[in-house]
């Protein structure tokens, strides 16, 4: 009987030390400039230089978004309103820790996360070499939420790719991109099918597979988040109007 997880296909994961840990907290966080260690990568694991960076933090007192298109960031604790009805302060790297549930920075290529505290952290990435067909990673997209119609979701600074989005509930939420609104059009697919093509705001996923070599199971054993992004739906399968089935072949 194994004790562990079986190794996710095709995925490369290294801890990082508590150097590298403070190095992420002060720049996203501190210099509000670009995290370097997603571009440098660390030993046995490459960067992703040049592509955009995202953040999701959850913190005890709040939830910090942002976006760094090329050197700085641009972050949700910044939009938000002040006075009486102001969030917490910004997050300090050096006294600020015990408030940090978990922060992602994510870029196309690479993700790191630190966990509570951030007394841990870890980079993810594709590992090199050939993975099997049927164990190779999947990449999906997800519709954000928000509802249609400029007063409750509109884009409130495309420089900074920020956006304020709200549900008929009341629930609000600081969006790092652009946004767009959720739609959709029918067009012929294969097999004389009809299929939805999608446009809205999307969260990219890039999940890793795994096989249990005593029984043979294979399931999704970790997933990497990849990028924001509006417009059409960037990544397959499309829906079947009349049958709500998926399309395979008709992505984008």
């Amino acid at each position: 009987m194994r004790d562990r997880p079986p190794q996710p296909a095709g995925l490369a994961v290294r801890a990082l030390t508590p150097e590298q840990i403070h190095a992420v907290l002060a720049d996203v966080f501190g210099r509000a400039a670009r995290c370097r260690l997603l571009d440098t990568g660390v030993a046995g694991l490459p960067g992703a230089p040049g592509h955009p960076q995202w953040l999701l933090a959850e913190l005890g007192d709040t939830r910090v978004t942002g976006a760094c298109p090329r050197g700085h960031w641009y972050r949700s604790d910044a939009l938000l309103p002040t006075g009486a009805d102001a969030p917490p302060p910004p997050l300090d790297p050096d006294t600020d820790r015990w408030r940090i549930l978990e922060v992602l920075v994510f870029c196309p290529g690479a993700q790191i996360r630190l966990g509570e505290r951030a007394e841990a952290g870890w980079i993810s990435a594709d590992a090199p070499g050939d993975v099997p067909d049927w164990l190779r990673p999947r990449d999906r997209s997800f519709l954000l939420q928000g509802w249609n119609g400029p007063e409750y979701s509109r884009t409130v600074d495309a420089r900074a790719s920020l956006s304020v989005t709200t549900e008929p509930g009341g629930f609000e939420a600081v969006l790092p991109v652009e946004w767009t609104d959720f739609s959709g059009r029918r067009r012929p697919a294969p097999g004389g099918r009809t299929a939805l093509e999608s446009r809205g705001t999307w969260l990219t996923v890039r999940e890793y597979w795994a096989s249990d070599p005593a029984t043979g199971a294979v399931g999704v054993a970790f997933h990497r988040l990849t990028g924001l992004s509006c417009g059409p739906k960037p990544t397959g399968p499309e829906i079947d109007v009349g049958s709500g089935d998926d399309i395979p072949g008709a992505a984008h």
